[in-house]
């Protein structure tokens, strides 16, 4: 984004794009993990602890209750963003086959949980950015409009989106200016 928007953005970010209080990792959290009505995933701390524990670099720079509050800010959207429940659910609306629906909300639910896990680590340790969440988020939507209701269209994309997110995990993190 540039030496000094980047600053800013954060700052604006800081401001008004913070997450809502979050739950104490020590309060009992149910375990179903899947909306009931739809099948769509919600977050539980168990999915995502590990994610943290495991990457000593993030916990230096960030606490546990930082990093929980960007996975919800993830799933639930802010200022600036729907967050990816609600961009998920909107995409797949047009493919006519349950069947298939219910294997995109699937795969969806799946790549959701692994770029968010990696998204909400602090600036300078996560190696998947805003940047990408920008581009993939376009790229599936532009799945949506080439799609002709078999849901082809988005699994050629999530496979795409996948292999990115996959590469990207293999990368050393660039750390910011």
């Amino acid at each position: 984004m540039g030496r000094f928007l980047r600053p800013l953005f954060a700052m604006t970010l800081a401001l008004f794009a913070r997450p809502g209080p979050v739950a104490s990792p020590s309060l009992p959290i149910p375990r179903a993990c899947l909306s009931e009505d739809v099948g769509w995933y919600t977050p539980v701390v168990d999915d995502f602890r590990a994610s943290y524990d495991h990457d000593p670099s993030n916990a230096a720079r960030q606490t546990w209750e930082q990093y929980w509050g960007w996975v919800q800010s993830f799933y639930d959207g802010n200022l600036f963003s729907q967050g990816w429940s609600q961009r998920a659910r909107g995409l797949i609306d047009d493919v006519r086959s349950e069947v298939e629906r219910t294997r995109l909300r699937t795969r969806l639910n799946l790549l959701g949980r692994q770029i968010g896990a990696e998204w909400a680590k602090d600036y300078d340790v996560r190696k998947v950015t805003s940047a990408h969440l920008l581009a993939w988020g376009k790229r599936l939507e532009q799945a949506r409009e080439r799609d002709i209701g078999d849901g082809a269209a988005f699994h050629h994309a999530i496979d795409d989106i996948d292999r990115e997110r996959t590469r990207h995990m293999a990368s050393t993190p660039q750390p910011s200016p």
